[in-house]
């Protein structure tokens, strides 16, 4: 056999691995061409706004205050889902929280902040702040969390535990920025 049928036999033979392999990945971006992605720069962003008020006479002797939030933008995740997918909370196969963001409105400054996606602490935790910065109003967590259980079972608000500098009445704000994975659309 010549170098150039050994050449050729081998140029056939990779020719129709390459074939193979793009008709296999192929058939693998089929099937996963019904799951979407909806993150920070989807058309209606997964980010959803909640509002903590408390009174000065549900602050703690130790300056802890733990409250539910009411979701403020027109937006919650129902809506946000049904708006970019007609989909719904049940075909989230994967839920994760990018960032929150968490600003004092007004009232005391704040010296610590946790919050739960939930009515209570046994949620799963969203963010959590060790400390404010001298005259800072607002903190970001970006750590990445999952919550996809939450966030299919259908949890709308958010509990927060916050560290005071006084007790006064005060609103705190919190964005939620959400990645969501969508099956079925």
């Amino acid at each position: 056999m010549t170098v150039a049928e050994r050449t050729l036999r081998r140029g056939s033979l990779l020719i129709v691995l390459l074939a193979a392999s793009v008709a296999w990945t192929s058939c693998d971006l089929a099937s996963a061409g019904n799951t979407v992605i909806l993150k920070a720069d989807s058309s209606i962003p997964p980010i959803v706004r909640h509002r903590f008020e408390y009174a000065e006479g549900e602050i703690s002797e130790t300056g802890q205050v733990e409250v539910l939030s009411t979701v403020t933008s027109s937006s919650d995740l129902d809506d946000v889902l049904s708006e970019n997918l007609g989909a719904s909370r049940s075909d989230v196969v994967d839920a994760r929280i990018d960032s929150v963001r968490v600003k004092r409105v007004n009232g005391p400054s704040l010296r610590d902040a946790d919050v739960f996606l939930g009515t209570d602490a046994e949620g799963p935790r969203v963010a959590q702040v060790t400390s404010f910065p001298d005259g800072a109003s607002f903190v970001v967590d970006d750590t990445p969390r999952s919550v996809t259980a939450a966030v299919r079972s259908g949890a709308r608000r958010l509990y927060g535990r916050f560290g005071l500098e006084r007790p006064r009445d005060g609103v705190v704000r919190a964005r939620v920025y959400y990645r969501l994975e969508v099956e079925g659309v």
